[in-house]
C-alpha cells in the first residue's frame, strides 16, 4: 500500500507519496489546481504533480487524499475522482489545513493568505466559514486588503476619505482614476494580493484603517468559532502570522496542509466514512 498527499490552491499544487510506514518517497509540483475556476486546467496540474511524485515508482494498490482549492462547490469534486486514474477522495482544502496544523486536537484555525477561511476543530468535528472567494468574502485576507486599497483610492477621488500620500501614490502608478478602473476590470485575487504589502508595512492614515477593518471582521470570525471556553488560535497561511491577533492563546502549526492531507490518505477511519 501507497498513500498519495496533494495539497491544490490556486497557486500551484504540491503532491507527495509515502510508503506504509509514512516514509516520503516521491515529491511533484505543478501550476495552480482550483477546480472551481478552472477544472480543466485544475486536472492537468494535479495529474503532473501526482506523476512527479510517482516518477521511479509503480505503486501497487494506492489511496490519494486530495485538498483543492474549490471543493466546496457542488459536485467538482465527486467529477475530479472519476477522472483520477488511482484511487481517491477530495475534499475542501481548509479540511487538509487543519489536520496538519491541529492533528487530532481541538483547537481553531485562521488561514489568511490571498484568500482566507476559519476552522474550529472540537471533539473530532470541523466547522468551517469563509472560504467563499473575494466576489463574495474572503476578508482579512491579501486579495481582501489590496481591493480595500484600490476602493479607498477610489473614494479618496470622490472626497469621501482624505487623499494620503499611500493613496496618491497608487493612483500616481496606475495613471490616476481611470487606470485603477481598468486594472479592477481584470484583476484576480492574487493581483489584488499583490498590493496588500503596501497597507502591511505602512502606517499611512489609509493603510492603518484598512488593517483596523480587517482585524475587525478576522476577530468576528474567530469570535463566532469560539466556545464558551476559548480555544487556541493556529495562525496560518501567508498572512497568518502578520495578522494574529492576541485576544486568544496561540499555538503553532504541528504541520503542513500537505502532512494533513498525507495523514487522512493514511487513516483508515477517513476511508470507513
Amino acid at each position: 500500500m501507497h498513500f498519495l498527499g496533494v495539497d491544490g490552491g490556486g497557486t500551484g499544487c504540491r503532491a507527495v507519496l509515502a510508503d506504509a510506514t509514512g516514509r516520503v518517497i516521491g515529491r511533484g509540483e505543478a501550476g495552480p489546481a482550483n477546480i472551481a475556476s478552472d477544472f480543466g486546467g485544475a486536472l492537468a496540474n494535479i495529474l503532473a504533480a501526482c506523476d512527479a511524485a510517482m516518477a521511479g515508482f509503480a505503486p501497487g494498490e494506492l489511496r490519494a487524499v486530495l485538498g483543492l482549492a474549490g471543493a466546496n462547490l457542488s459536485g467538482q469534486g465527486e467529477m475530479l475522482v472519476t477522472r483520477l486514474p488511482f484511487r481517491a477522495r477530495v475534499v475542501q482544502d481548509v479540511t487538509i489545513s487543519v489536520r496538519g496544523a491541529l492533528g487530532r486536537e481541538d483547537g481553531i484555525v485562521a488561514a489568511l493568505g490571498t484568500g482566507s477561511v476559519f476552522a474550529r476543530q472540537l471533539d473530532g468535528h470541523l466547522h468551517t466559514i469563509g472560504g467563499w472567494g473575494l466576489r463574495l468574502g474572503d476578508e482579512g485576507s491579501g486579495a481582501w486588503i489590496g481591493r480595500a486599497l484600490g476602493a479607498r483610492a477610489a473614494r479618496a477621488l470622490d472626497g469621501f476619505c482624505p487623499l494620503t500620500p499611500l493613496l496618491r501614490t497608487l493612483l500616481e502608478q496606475m495613471d490616476g482614476g481611470a487606470g485603477l478602473l481598468r486594472f479592477s476590470l481584470s484583476a484576480t485575487p492574487a493581483d489584488w494580493a499583490a498590493l496588500a504589502p503596501r497597507v502591511l508595512g505602512s502606517e499611512d492614515p489609509a493603510a492603518v484603517a484598512i488593517r483596523s477593518e480587517a482585524a475587525s471582521d478576522i476577530r468576528e470570525a474567530i469570535a463566532l468559532l469560539q466556545p464558551e471556553s476559548d480555544l487556541p488560535v493556529t495562525w496560518i497561511g501567508g498572512l497568518g502570522p502578520t495578522l494574529a491577533l492576541p485576544d486568544w492563546p496561540s499555538t503553532p502549526a504541528r504541520g503542513s496542509a500537505l502532512d494533513g492531507a498525507l495523514s487522512l490518505a493514511m487513516e483508515d477511519a477517513f476511508w470507513s466514512e
